[in-house]
Protein backbone atom coordinates (compact mmCIF):
# COMPACT_ATOMS: atom_id res chain seq x y z
CA UNK A 1 0.00 0.00 0.00
CA UNK A 2 1.46 3.63 -0.82
CA UNK A 3 0.47 6.82 -0.23
CA UNK A 4 -0.41 7.25 -3.72
CA UNK A 5 -0.18 10.24 -6.16
CA UNK A 6 -0.77 14.14 -4.62
CA UNK A 7 -3.98 15.31 -5.32
CA UNK A 8 -2.09 18.78 -6.18
CA UNK A 9 1.39 19.67 -7.03
CA UNK A 10 3.45 19.51 -4.57
CA UNK A 11 6.73 21.75 -5.27
CA UNK A 12 10.09 22.62 -3.36
CA UNK A 13 10.27 25.53 -1.13
CA UNK A 14 13.42 27.92 -1.92
CA UNK A 15 14.99 29.16 0.95
CA UNK A 16 18.26 30.96 1.97
CA UNK A 17 20.55 29.61 4.37
CA UNK A 18 21.92 32.66 6.81
CA UNK A 19 25.36 31.90 4.90
CA UNK A 20 23.73 33.15 1.28
CA UNK A 21 23.43 29.45 0.11
CA UNK A 22 19.91 28.69 -1.75
CA UNK A 23 18.67 25.97 -0.69
CA UNK A 24 15.11 23.79 -1.48
CA UNK A 25 13.04 22.36 0.84
CA UNK A 26 11.11 19.39 0.22
CA UNK A 27 7.53 19.40 2.24
CA UNK A 28 4.67 16.94 1.37
CA UNK A 29 1.08 16.23 3.56
CA UNK A 30 1.24 12.59 5.03
CA UNK A 31 -2.38 10.48 5.04
CA UNK A 32 -3.56 12.19 7.82
CA UNK A 33 -2.99 15.60 6.76
CA UNK A 34 -0.04 16.62 8.70
CA UNK A 35 2.71 18.60 6.55
CA UNK A 36 5.87 16.85 6.86
CA UNK A 37 9.47 17.49 5.82
CA UNK A 38 11.15 14.66 3.52
CA UNK A 39 14.78 16.97 3.63
CA UNK A 40 16.62 19.99 2.24
CA UNK A 41 18.51 19.81 -0.71
CA UNK A 42 20.86 22.21 -2.43
CA UNK A 43 19.04 20.98 -6.16
CA UNK A 44 15.60 21.73 -6.69
CA UNK A 45 15.25 18.71 -8.81
CA UNK A 46 16.60 16.74 -5.71
CA UNK A 47 13.85 17.92 -3.66
CA UNK A 48 11.37 17.22 -6.00
CA UNK A 49 12.18 13.63 -6.30
CA UNK A 50 12.10 13.41 -3.06
CA UNK A 51 8.84 14.72 -2.44
CA UNK A 52 7.44 12.25 -5.36
CA UNK A 53 9.26 9.45 -3.29
CA UNK A 54 7.54 10.24 -0.21
CA UNK A 55 3.85 10.45 -1.71
CA UNK A 56 5.17 6.30 -3.28
CA UNK A 57 6.40 4.96 0.45
CA UNK A 58 4.33 2.62 1.68
CA UNK A 59 1.76 3.92 4.62
CA UNK A 60 3.29 2.54 7.75
CA UNK A 61 1.11 2.28 10.94
CA UNK A 62 1.68 5.34 13.34
CA UNK A 63 3.09 5.40 16.27
CA UNK A 64 0.77 7.39 19.22
CA UNK A 65 2.97 9.85 19.83
CA UNK A 66 1.24 10.95 23.57
CA UNK A 67 2.26 9.59 26.68
CA UNK A 68 -1.28 7.56 27.37
CA UNK A 69 -1.61 6.09 23.73
CA UNK A 70 1.87 5.23 23.65
CA UNK A 71 2.11 3.32 26.63
CA UNK A 72 -0.50 1.33 25.78
CA UNK A 73 1.83 -0.06 22.83
CA UNK A 74 5.33 0.67 24.76
CA UNK A 75 5.59 -2.90 26.68
CA UNK A 76 4.66 -4.95 23.67
CA UNK A 77 7.31 -3.33 21.65
CA UNK A 78 9.94 -3.24 23.72
CA UNK A 79 9.46 -5.84 25.90
CA UNK A 80 11.72 -6.80 28.95
CA UNK A 81 11.03 -9.05 31.64
CA UNK A 82 7.37 -9.65 32.74
CA UNK A 83 7.42 -8.58 35.68
CA UNK A 84 9.47 -5.26 35.03
CA UNK A 85 7.09 -4.73 32.19
CA UNK A 86 3.85 -5.70 34.75
CA UNK A 87 6.14 -3.00 37.01
CA UNK A 88 6.68 0.05 34.69
CA UNK A 89 3.07 -0.35 33.40
CA UNK A 90 1.33 -0.20 36.46
CA UNK A 91 3.87 3.03 37.70
CA UNK A 92 2.92 5.18 34.62
CA UNK A 93 -0.75 4.45 34.36
CA UNK A 94 -0.82 5.92 38.36
CA UNK A 95 0.37 9.62 37.21
CA UNK A 96 -1.81 9.47 33.21
CA UNK A 97 -4.36 11.50 35.41
CA UNK A 98 -2.21 14.46 36.69
CA UNK A 99 -2.75 17.56 35.08
CA UNK A 100 0.65 19.09 34.18
CA UNK A 101 0.10 22.90 33.13
CA UNK A 102 -3.65 22.18 32.73
CA UNK A 103 -3.29 18.94 30.56
CA UNK A 104 -3.58 15.65 31.79
CA UNK A 105 -0.25 13.93 31.28
CA UNK A 106 -1.62 11.14 29.20
CA UNK A 107 -2.53 14.08 26.65
CA UNK A 108 0.94 15.80 26.03
CA UNK A 109 3.06 14.60 23.15
CA UNK A 110 6.25 13.00 24.39
CA UNK A 111 7.79 15.33 21.63
CA UNK A 112 6.31 18.50 23.73
CA UNK A 113 7.25 17.30 27.08
CA UNK A 114 10.25 19.20 28.91
CA UNK A 115 11.94 19.03 32.06
CA UNK A 116 10.14 21.33 33.63
CA UNK A 117 7.03 19.03 33.11
CA UNK A 118 8.66 16.53 35.08
CA UNK A 119 9.53 18.87 38.03
CA UNK A 120 5.66 19.67 38.05
CA UNK A 121 4.85 16.13 38.19
CA UNK A 122 7.55 15.81 41.03
CA UNK A 123 6.01 18.17 42.86
CA UNK A 124 2.38 16.85 42.44
CA UNK A 125 3.04 13.47 43.31
CA UNK A 126 4.76 14.71 46.83
CA UNK A 127 2.13 17.51 47.62
CA UNK A 128 -0.75 16.31 46.19
CA UNK A 129 -0.64 12.50 46.21
CA UNK A 130 1.43 12.64 49.29
CA UNK A 131 3.78 9.63 47.90
CA UNK A 132 7.36 9.41 49.78
CA UNK A 133 10.43 10.02 47.73
CA UNK A 134 11.13 6.64 47.11
CA UNK A 135 7.67 6.20 45.52
CA UNK A 136 8.37 9.43 43.28
CA UNK A 137 11.72 8.23 42.14
CA UNK A 138 10.39 5.02 41.34
CA UNK A 139 7.67 6.30 38.42
CA UNK A 140 10.15 8.54 37.36
CA UNK A 141 12.29 5.61 36.51
CA UNK A 142 9.84 4.01 34.52
CA UNK A 143 9.40 7.20 32.91
CA UNK A 144 12.96 7.71 32.38
CA UNK A 145 12.69 4.02 30.37
CA UNK A 146 9.34 4.98 28.50
CA UNK A 147 10.99 8.20 27.02
CA UNK A 148 14.53 6.46 25.94
CA UNK A 149 12.51 3.89 23.83
CA UNK A 150 10.59 6.95 22.56
CA UNK A 151 13.04 8.32 21.17
CA UNK A 152 13.92 5.10 19.69
CA UNK A 153 11.04 4.92 17.75
CA UNK A 154 11.62 8.68 16.28
CA UNK A 155 8.77 10.15 18.79
CA UNK A 156 10.92 12.50 20.57
CA UNK A 157 14.38 13.89 20.84
CA UNK A 158 15.09 14.10 24.41
CA UNK A 159 13.99 12.41 27.56
CA UNK A 160 12.49 15.16 29.77
CA UNK A 161 12.68 12.47 33.11
CA UNK A 162 15.98 11.47 32.48
CA UNK A 163 18.43 12.52 35.27
CA UNK A 164 15.62 14.23 37.56
CA UNK A 165 16.33 13.26 40.76
CA UNK A 166 13.89 13.52 43.96
CA UNK A 167 15.91 14.31 47.40
CA UNK A 168 15.32 11.73 50.44
CA UNK A 169 14.93 14.42 52.48
CA UNK A 170 12.57 16.68 50.22
CA UNK A 171 10.79 19.07 52.67
CA UNK A 172 7.53 18.78 50.25
CA UNK A 173 6.81 14.84 51.36
CA UNK A 174 5.09 14.17 53.79
CA UNK A 175 5.17 10.05 53.93
CA UNK A 176 8.06 8.83 55.49
CA UNK A 177 10.47 6.52 53.78
CA UNK A 178 9.55 3.15 54.83
CA UNK A 179 12.71 1.59 56.94
CA UNK A 180 13.30 -2.14 57.06
CA UNK A 181 12.81 -3.93 59.93
CA UNK A 182 16.04 -5.49 61.35
CA UNK A 183 15.03 -8.58 62.67
CA UNK A 184 17.40 -11.01 65.27
CA UNK A 185 18.16 -14.40 64.58
CA UNK A 186 15.98 -15.70 67.24
CA UNK A 187 13.17 -13.95 65.72
CA UNK A 188 13.80 -15.18 62.47
CA UNK A 189 13.82 -18.37 63.83
CA UNK A 190 10.87 -18.16 66.25
CA UNK A 191 8.33 -16.83 63.28
CA UNK A 192 9.80 -19.78 61.06
CA UNK A 193 8.93 -21.99 63.76
CA UNK A 194 5.52 -20.58 64.17
CA UNK A 195 5.05 -21.82 60.35
CA UNK A 196 4.77 -25.05 61.23
CA UNK A 197 5.01 -27.54 58.31
CA UNK A 198 6.51 -24.67 56.38
CA UNK A 199 9.17 -23.99 58.91
CA UNK A 200 11.96 -25.27 56.55
CA UNK A 201 10.90 -22.37 54.09
CA UNK A 202 11.03 -20.15 56.56
CA UNK A 203 14.03 -20.45 58.33
CA UNK A 204 15.63 -20.96 54.15
CA UNK A 205 14.30 -17.32 53.95
CA UNK A 206 15.76 -16.60 57.52
CA UNK A 207 19.55 -18.14 57.03
CA UNK A 208 20.04 -17.92 53.21
CA UNK A 209 19.31 -13.94 52.60
CA UNK A 210 17.43 -15.00 49.80
CA UNK A 211 14.56 -13.08 47.95
CA UNK A 212 11.27 -14.05 47.94
CA UNK A 213 10.86 -15.15 44.32
CA UNK A 214 14.49 -17.05 44.57
CA UNK A 215 13.19 -18.98 47.17
CA UNK A 216 9.76 -20.39 45.48
CA UNK A 217 12.12 -21.43 42.35
CA UNK A 218 14.68 -23.58 44.34
CA UNK A 219 15.91 -27.14 42.60
CA UNK A 220 15.49 -29.61 44.83
CA UNK A 221 18.64 -31.51 42.63
CA UNK A 222 20.99 -28.30 42.97
CA UNK A 223 20.40 -28.08 46.49
CA UNK A 224 23.63 -29.89 48.53
CA UNK A 225 22.07 -31.01 51.79
CA UNK A 226 25.60 -33.52 52.51
CA UNK A 227 27.79 -30.63 52.62
CA UNK A 228 24.87 -27.68 53.27
CA UNK A 229 25.63 -25.43 50.46
CA UNK A 230 22.28 -24.08 48.96
CA UNK A 231 22.21 -22.98 45.04
CA UNK A 232 19.97 -20.64 43.36
CA UNK A 233 19.26 -20.85 39.68
CA UNK A 234 16.44 -18.30 39.20
CA UNK A 235 13.62 -16.33 40.29
CA UNK A 236 9.34 -17.32 40.60
CA UNK A 237 7.04 -14.70 39.29
CA UNK A 238 3.36 -16.04 38.41
CA UNK A 239 4.22 -19.97 38.50
CA UNK A 240 7.16 -18.99 36.09
CA UNK A 241 11.17 -19.40 36.45
CA UNK A 242 12.86 -15.96 35.06
CA UNK A 243 16.82 -15.94 35.08
CA UNK A 244 19.18 -12.76 35.92
CA UNK A 245 17.68 -9.62 35.44
CA UNK A 246 20.02 -6.09 34.56
CA UNK A 247 19.16 -5.19 37.98
CA UNK A 248 19.92 -8.32 40.17
CA UNK A 249 21.84 -12.03 40.02
CA UNK A 250 19.87 -15.00 40.48
CA UNK A 251 22.15 -17.42 39.64
CA UNK A 252 24.90 -18.20 43.00
CA UNK A 253 25.32 -20.36 45.28
CA UNK A 254 25.63 -19.92 49.61
CA UNK A 255 25.98 -21.62 52.89
CA UNK A 256 23.17 -23.33 54.77
CA UNK A 257 23.06 -22.35 59.02
CA UNK A 258 23.17 -26.24 60.64
CA UNK A 259 19.46 -25.34 61.78
CA UNK A 260 18.11 -24.83 58.90
CA UNK A 261 19.88 -27.92 57.06
CA UNK A 262 18.59 -30.58 59.70
CA UNK A 263 15.28 -28.78 59.19
CA UNK A 264 15.48 -29.91 55.20
CA UNK A 265 17.29 -33.29 55.84
CA UNK A 266 14.00 -34.21 57.88
CA UNK A 267 11.83 -33.04 55.09
CA UNK A 268 10.09 -35.60 53.54
CA UNK A 269 11.22 -36.32 49.73
CA UNK A 270 8.65 -35.76 46.96
CA UNK A 271 9.41 -37.41 43.55
CA UNK A 272 6.39 -36.09 42.00
CA UNK A 273 7.56 -32.54 41.52
CA UNK A 274 11.47 -30.69 40.91
CA UNK A 275 11.16 -28.12 43.39
CA UNK A 276 12.03 -27.70 47.07
CA UNK A 277 9.42 -25.90 47.86
CA UNK A 278 6.34 -26.90 45.93
CA UNK A 279 2.34 -26.87 46.65
CA UNK A 280 0.58 -29.00 47.56
CA UNK A 281 -0.06 -30.16 44.05
CA UNK A 282 3.35 -30.05 43.01
CA UNK A 283 3.94 -26.65 41.81
CA UNK A 284 5.35 -23.54 42.11
CA UNK A 285 3.90 -21.19 44.63
CA UNK A 286 2.28 -18.06 43.01
CA UNK A 287 3.18 -15.38 45.83
CA UNK A 288 -0.22 -14.69 46.90
CA UNK A 289 -0.90 -18.06 47.90
CA UNK A 290 2.28 -17.96 49.86
CA UNK A 291 1.14 -15.27 51.87
CA UNK A 292 -1.90 -16.65 52.20
CA UNK A 293 -1.30 -19.96 53.54
CA UNK A 294 2.08 -19.75 54.70
CA UNK A 295 3.53 -15.72 55.66
CA UNK A 296 0.38 -14.39 57.18
CA UNK A 297 -0.61 -17.45 59.27
CA UNK A 298 2.98 -17.61 60.65
CA UNK A 299 2.94 -13.87 61.26
CA UNK A 300 -0.04 -14.16 63.35
CA UNK A 301 1.04 -16.62 65.11
CA UNK A 302 4.01 -15.02 66.09
CA UNK A 303 3.04 -11.78 66.80
CA UNK A 304 6.23 -10.66 64.99
CA UNK A 305 5.02 -8.06 62.33
CA UNK A 306 7.72 -8.72 59.08
CA UNK A 307 7.65 -8.95 55.76
CA UNK A 308 9.52 -11.52 53.56
CA UNK A 309 12.31 -8.84 52.65
CA UNK A 310 12.94 -7.77 56.11
CA UNK A 311 14.38 -11.48 56.21
CA UNK A 312 16.92 -10.64 53.91
CA UNK A 313 17.46 -7.11 54.67
CA UNK A 314 17.86 -8.46 58.57
CA UNK A 315 20.35 -11.54 57.11
CA UNK A 316 22.31 -8.79 55.26
CA UNK A 317 22.77 -6.49 58.68
CA UNK A 318 23.17 -8.90 61.13
CA UNK A 319 25.78 -10.62 58.91
CA UNK A 320 27.66 -7.11 57.84
CA UNK A 321 27.51 -6.18 62.23
CA UNK A 322 29.42 -9.43 62.58
CA UNK A 323 32.26 -8.50 60.62
CA UNK A 324 31.87 -10.55 57.76
CA UNK A 325 33.83 -10.03 54.70
CA UNK A 326 32.13 -7.45 52.35
CA UNK A 327 32.85 -8.74 49.05
CA UNK A 328 32.05 -12.54 50.27
CA UNK A 329 28.79 -11.28 51.56
CA UNK A 330 27.70 -8.96 48.52
CA UNK A 331 28.28 -12.47 46.56
CA UNK A 332 26.30 -14.61 48.63
CA UNK A 333 23.35 -12.32 48.18
CA UNK A 334 23.26 -11.99 45.13
CA UNK A 335 24.52 -8.14 45.24
CA UNK A 336 27.08 -6.18 43.19
CA UNK A 337 29.23 -4.16 45.97
CA UNK A 338 29.45 -0.66 45.48
CA UNK A 339 33.15 0.83 44.68
CA UNK A 340 35.02 -1.92 45.98
CA UNK A 341 33.52 -4.18 43.15
CA UNK A 342 35.63 -2.82 40.81
CA UNK A 343 38.57 -3.40 42.66
CA UNK A 344 38.16 -6.55 45.21
CA UNK A 345 36.49 -10.34 43.91
CA UNK A 346 34.86 -12.10 46.79
CA UNK A 347 37.36 -15.07 47.84
CA UNK A 348 34.30 -17.30 49.24
CA UNK A 349 35.97 -17.81 52.58
CA UNK A 350 33.28 -17.01 54.84
CA UNK A 351 30.94 -20.08 54.78
CA UNK A 352 32.10 -21.62 57.83
CA UNK A 353 31.78 -17.78 59.50
CA UNK A 354 28.25 -17.53 57.93
CA UNK A 355 27.18 -20.73 59.15
CA UNK A 356 28.63 -20.40 62.51
CA UNK A 357 27.29 -16.72 62.80
CA UNK A 358 23.59 -17.82 62.41
CA UNK A 359 23.77 -21.66 64.29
Amino acid sequence: MTNGSPKRRESPVKRINPSGDVVWKARYTDPEGHRRSAGTFKRKRDAQDAINAAYQAPVTPQIPDTVGAYLDTWIARHPRAKRTDKTNYGRIRQVLPVEVESRPLADWPLSDLRRRHALALVDHMLREQGRATTGATNILRSLSAMAEDAITDELCDVNPFKGVRVRGNDPRATKARKQPTVLSWEQMHAFAAAAGQYEPMIRMLADCGLRIGELLALARAAQDLKTGVFTVVGTAWEGEVMQDSREKRHDRDGPIAPGCLALLRAMPVRIDTPWLFPTKTGKLWLINNFYRDVWHPARAASGIACMPHDFRHSWVTNLAGAGLDEADLADVAGHGIAVQGNYRQALRRSFDAIRSEIG
